[in-house]
């Protein structure tokens, strides 16, 4: 896949938006996860409802149905790495890394996209992509890519990492083809004040408004693959 790192970003993220919204019947969705450190502890919500591990932690970890035992029910797997059908198989959500970096080629990011692509046709099951920057992530360069990645696979969720982005380059990213936003998202946050002042963590009101501003009907995931729509 050629990536046209010129072209107008405004319209591109107008096409995104338009088969965000086609794709799943102009709604889009939160949910609250946690993640599992390489010790086997967890960090987040307590009761979040995904349950993420990294594909990078799964050797020291015993590998990935020791880590379902722990209680993982999702894996972030990189387009090239190899634990992608492993874990739809298991019955755990899959979310597809696709890692970008400012300043980078449009070759380079053409061939990663090319990758994921590559892996959703060979793994039915997989659902989502999770666009990620490496280092500080740029916003213009970040919105282009979630729109990148929206264009390439239109049926994907594209997921966006408010603990990474914060929520209000999330929230952009809602504009330019992202329908997901997953975090630490609970029924009350601390006041980002002190030590809690550089926090990304969002109420699931704010989660949801979020949503409903970007022009979306805001939905909730939940236990068991329920969506509760708000």
């Amino acid at each position: 896949m050629t990536f046209e790192p010129n072209l107008d970003l405004f319209d591109m993220g107008r096409e995104a938006l338009a088969a965000a919204r086609k794709a799943f019947d102009g709604q889009a969705f939160f949910v609250s996860a946690r993640r599992l450190q390489p010790d086997g502890t967890w960090f987040g919500p307590q009761g979040a409802t995904l349950s993420l591990v990294e594909e990078g932690a799964l050797a020291g970890l015993g590998g990935l149905a020791a880590a379902q035992k722990l209680g993982a029910n999702g894996v972030v797997c990189e387009v090239a790495g190899s634990v992608a059908g492993e874990a739809v198989g298991l019955g755990m959500r899959c979310l597809a890394r696709v890692s970008f970096a400012a300043g980078e080629s449009g070759d380079a990011r053409g061939a990663r996209l090319d990758q994921l692509r590559d892996l959703v046709q060979r793994i039915p099951g997989l659902d989502s992509v999770l666009p990620t920057p490496v280092g500080e992530a740029q916003g213009l360069d970040t919105l282009q890519f979630f729109a990148a990645c929206r264009l390439a696979c239109p049926g994907l969720h594209v997921v966006v990492d408010v603990e990474s982005l914060g929520p209000k380059l999330g929230q952009l990213c809602l504009s330019f083809g992202a329908d997901e936003l997953l975090g630490a998202i609970m029924g009350q946050r601390a006041l980002r004040l002190g030590a809690h002042a550089s926090s990304n963590a969002l109420t699931r009101d704010e989660a949801a408004l979020l949503l409903r501003a970007s022009g979306f009907s805001p939905c909730e995931r939940l236990p068991e693959g329920k969506v509760q729509v708000l």
